[in-house]
């Protein structure tokens, strides 16, 4: 149960820091190369703490230069898939244009 929740948090945590510096960063680039980038963060972050998924539980991958790596790629899907979850169940998960206009 406790590798579930860490795997969860980790991936949305992906989430955030990516949103934030899609927010930050002055060049606005293409949703393919911001993913791309997205994908490097998260297998350097999986590298720099050595967190691997799958050991997490309980699988072992055939080298161990590929589990962080698939651990990277495994992290983003699922942040995505978790911001889709929540988008469709009408929780926005977006950090920035929100309209303060508005009362509550």
């Amino acid at each position: 149960m406790y590798a579930f929740v860490v795997f969860v948090g980790l991936a949305l945590a992906l989430a955030v820091v990516a949103q934030v510096l899609d927010e930050v960063l002055p060049v606005k680039a293409p949703k393919a190369l911001t993913t791309t980038m997205t994908v490097g963060i998260a297998i350097l972050g999986a590298w720099a703490i050595d967190y691997s998924v799958f050991q997490a539980f309980g699988q072992d991958l055939r080298a161990s230069w590929q589990e962080p790596v698939v651990t990277g790629i495994v992290l983003v899907g699922a942040g995505e898939f978790l911001r889709a979850v929540a988008g469709n169940m009408g929780i926005s998960i977006s950090l920035g244009n929100r309209d303060r206009s508005k009362a509550a």
